[in-house]
């Protein structure tokens, strides 16, 4: 698989895996088909007829149930508007967003597996933009993709109430699962939906309230109130509200939220999930349910499966480890020649290449100087190379999204003088940033607040992610706050090579 096409995004979106039955949905439906695993390809292509000025690319968005990460492509617009992209999918179909990059507004279409899926796009006379033709896979009904981002707004702008310091775990679990009925109920309040639209709301913002809340009580506790506030670490019985999500529902893969709720669900504390390392699948399986089997009601099913798959994805996405010829063995022996197969050995050839740089990760002190020479004395150490330098924080998902996504500029330019320098500070906890350093590569420097502080005041802004761009003389030529595009930072390197 050609890794320069592709662009991986851990940052979730809503999405949606829908099984290829027919081109049309049957009215009176009360789900959705159950949707099937699927290593395939699809296609997409069209036109903007009416392009702005300064659009030259769309952001395309869709999620992947089997090996975590969503896929995020730059697709690029020749100059009459139209364009065209053939992508690897792991569903049948899936529901994907359209984004002009640069610009606001998403909208949705189904890419359908071996299948092209044509669209025509425009701006509107408000600037709005809109789908004025699509040949598509036709599951929701025009009215539902209407209320898409409605539902999702209310959702997330009724915040629940603050927990109080010493909540016990299963005290937060039961408040939480009252205040998920309660946000749920006021995001659908009025929403005018299909029988199956209204299933997979549902189910998907179920998935997104596990994820974010009910699995996240120690992240929670210790954001609110600091890392030392925790009173209590949940055990394993504080999981037993998962039995009230019947995680073997298949519904689930259509959700854009299932591959980070697993994610969550297999490195949660308490639960001592082992890494699947060159355990045998079965035998693996066999561990994980003496713990799991009465927490989520059940002991066999698709989502101990999923669970095995999701175990080789965080080994990918966490380690940037290709699989060993043993795992390779352990995948084939237990799922055969299978569609899950198919996807990871597929995923592996892409981590299999990311890992050839690995050795290129550097941990550095931050140099003993005062902090108004601190940036010029990093960027000295690198003389006779283009530095692009990164700030971030690991709480900053537009940061996190970007550098998936500059994986690609990095891969272009592994032969030639450039060199990628991160620069976060103390809001980003020591434990997560070395291990998530681990798969961004690159030059890395953990700065204390007053140094971050002078930085940001001194070049003169206050967001992240924020990248400068130098030459080989070490003077800096260019400076951007929000990730720009690949092609504007790419063209700016590639200027002072």
């Amino acid at each position: 698989m050609n890794y320069i096409k592709k662009i991986l995004r851990g940052f979730p979106c809503i999405g949606i895996c829908i099984f290829l039955f027919s081109c049309t949905q049957q009215p009176g439906r009360d789900q959705f088909p159950d949707p099937q695993i699927k290593a395939g390809t699809a296609r997409l292509s069209g036109k903007v007829i009416n392009p702005v000025p300064g659009l030259s690319t769309l952001d395309l968005r869709f999620p992947n149930p089997v090996t975590a990460e969503e896929s995020i492509y730059e697709v690029r617009l020749e100059s009459d508007g139209r364009f065209q992209i053939e992508v690897p999918v792991e569903c049948s179909a899936v529901l994907a967003y359209i984004v002009p990059t640069g610009y606001g507004g998403a909208i949705i279409t189904v890419l359908s597996a071996g299948e092209e899926t044509e669209v025509e796009l425009k701006f509107d006379w408000t600037g709005k933009f809109k789908i004025s033709k699509a040949k598509e896979l036709n599951l929701l009904t025009k009215k539902d993709k209407e209320n898409f981002g409605n539902i999702v707004d209310r959702f997330t702008s009724h915040r629940s109430e603050t927990p109080h310091a010493q909540i016990t775990p299963q005290e937060y679990a039961q408040r939480e699962m009252s205040m998920m009925k309660t946000r749920i109920d006021y995001a659908m309040e009025g929403a005018k939906l299909s029988d199956a639209a209204r299933d997979y709301f549902l189910k998907d913002l179920s998935l997104f309230y596990l994820k974010g809340r009910l699995l996240s009580y120690k992240e929670i506790l210790e954001m609110t109130y600091g890392r030392d506030s925790l009173q209590v670490d949940p055990d394993a019985a504080y999981y037993s509200f998962l039995q009230s999500f019947n995680l073997n529902d298949p519904q689930y893969f259509y959700s854009g939220h299932y591959s980070e709720m697993m994610q969550r669900l297999i490195s949660a504390p308490g639960l001592n999930i082992p890494q699947i390392a060159d355990t045998p699948v079965d035998e693996w399986q066999k561990e994980v349910k003496m713990t799991l089997t009465d927490l989520v009601g059940f002991d066999s099913g698709q989502f101990y499966d999923m669970l095995a798959a999701q175990a080789y994805a965080r080994q990918f996405n966490d380690e940037l480890a290709p699989l060993s010829d043993t795992q390779k063995e352990n995948i084939k022996s237990y799922f055969g020649e299978g569609e899950i197969t198919r996807i990871l050995f597929r995923k592996n050839e892409d981590i299999v290449q990311l890992s050839a740089q690995k050795n290129s990760l550097a941990v550095h002190e931050t140099p003993s100087v005062p902090k108004e020479q601190l940036l010029n004395t990093i960027i000295s150490r690198y003389n006779g190379k283009v530095v692009l330098v990164d700030f971030w924080a690991t709480w900053c998902q537009p940061c996190m999204e970007a550098m998936l996504r500059i994986r690609e500029i990095k891969y272009a330019m592994k032969d030639k003088p450039v060199v990628f320098v991160y620069l976060t500070n103390q809001s980003s906890p020591k434990e997560l940033w070395n291990k998530q350093i681990q798969s961004i590569i690159g030059e890395h420097y953990y700065l204390n607040r007053e140094e971050w502080k002078y930085l940001l005041d001194s070049l003169g802004f206050s967001g992240i992610p924020t990248y400068l761009i130098y030459d080989r003389q070490g003077e800096m030529k260019h400076q951007f706050t929000g990730y720009p595009g690949n092609e504007k930072i790419q063209g700016a390197i590639e200027e002072l090579l």
